[in-house]
């Protein structure tokens, strides 16, 4: 075998240099995703349950911290997706 076919075939082993970049964008993109839809998640999951608190702090409570009951039942009946 000549030297140049030992490179192309060493070359083809290893995978063009090209696909290998493409191929970590990708997992990087992937990671970047997976980390924004755990952070999505857990602030869904910290806005509903701030919202389920909210209810239950007695008028008193409230007047306290400047919040009507209305104000409370209308931040507790918003789904937990929106801000």
């Amino acid at each position: 075998m000549s030297t140049l076919q030992l490179r192309s075939s060493a070359a083809t082993l290893a995978g063009s240099p090209g696909r290998t970049a493409a191929r970590a964008d990708h997992a990087a993109r992937g990671r970047a995703l997976a980390r924004k839809g755990t952070e999505a998640l857990l602030t869904w999951l910290e806005r509903a349950r701030q919202r389920r608190h909210l209810r239950t702090l007695s008028d008193h409570m409230l007047r306290d911290i400047g919040l009507s009951r209305a104000d409370v039942e209308g931040e507790a009946g918003k789904p937990f997706w929106q801000p």
